[in-house]
């Protein structure tokens, strides 16, 4: 939830500077070690700094935790406004499958009166571009439905961000068994939840781009099916790990108030 405290050496999927002057002390140490022609307390004399600097400025995991918790992505201009027409697009998008009885998740006796889902206004402070961080090893784990069942999923990582001057990160998975596709999925719950938010959390779909970022934007948060149709579905609930202390007042509100 808050700040995270992970004892594992991590692997950012970005090249960052502490990576390059990693690679580069280690050459240097293979070099020396390598020498023939340093005599043995020559060879101590250099490596002992060496060794020393390299905790200092690589550690595990470590040299970049700043880049790795950024604050609001600040968008101007045509950026603002073209994020906004994506935004407004997609929930207009998402109101017309609703509206369709072939494809909608309401039931019968909710479709004939939906004017369309519930949002917050655009929220652009809501908005991150972090790296994602993948763990060293993916960890199986065991998130349980609404209805009591478990259900095992992967850890592939986490992204981490900055809001209100602290640093929060959220753990982000992927399903055991990808015969019907692989993804990356973010669900959480945060202090507004069962109050203007779905009570058992909401989701976010997590895209990795090119160079190792995640834009990781809460205004395309959503509910799980079970907010629409309770009796018909059987949604995961967010690991508790993932609860965030403030109120994410962007995405999408609660469709059924009290559930």
């Amino acid at each position: 939830m808050s700040t995270r405290h992970n004892n594992h050496c991590i692997t950012v999927l970005k090249l960052e500077p502490s990576h390059v002057i990693m690679r580069g002390l280690h050459r240097l140490v293979h070099l020396i070690n390598e020498s023939v022609i340093m005599i043995q307390p020559i060879r101590m004399f250099i490596l002992l700094p060496v060794l020393f600097l390299l905790p200092l400025l690589v550690g595990c995991g470590g040299g970049s935790s700043e880049a790795e918790a950024p604050g609001s992505f600040v968008m101007e201009g045509a950026v603002h406004e073209n994020w906004e027409i994506a935004l407004v697009e997609m929930r207009i998008e998402k109101n017309e499958e609703f509206s369709d009885p072939k494809r909608t998740a309401l039931p019968v006796d909710r479709l004939k009166g939906f004017e369309g889902l519930n949002y917050f206004f655009p929220f652009p402070e809501m908005r991150f571009q972090t790296p994602f961080i993948a763990e060293a090893g993916t960890d199986t784990v065991s998130l349980t439905k609404r209805k009591g069942q478990t259900v095992p999923y992967l850890r592939r990582g986490y992204v981490k961000f900055k809001w209100q001057e602290e640093t929060y990160s959220l753990d982000v998975f992927g399903p055991v068994n990808t015969h019907g596709g692989d993804y990356l999925w973010l669900p959480f719950f945060d202090a507004n939840s069962g109050k203007d938010v779905y009570s058992g959390g909401r989701y976010l779909d997590i895209t990795i781009d090119a160079d190792g970022m995640v834009d990781l934007d809460f205004n395309y948060a959503y509910n799980p099916l079970c907010d629409y149709n309770p009796e018909r579905y059987n949604c995961t609930i967010p690991p508790l790990g993932n609860t965030l202390p403030f109120a994410v007042n962007a995405g999408e509100k609660t469709f059924n108030p009290g559930h």
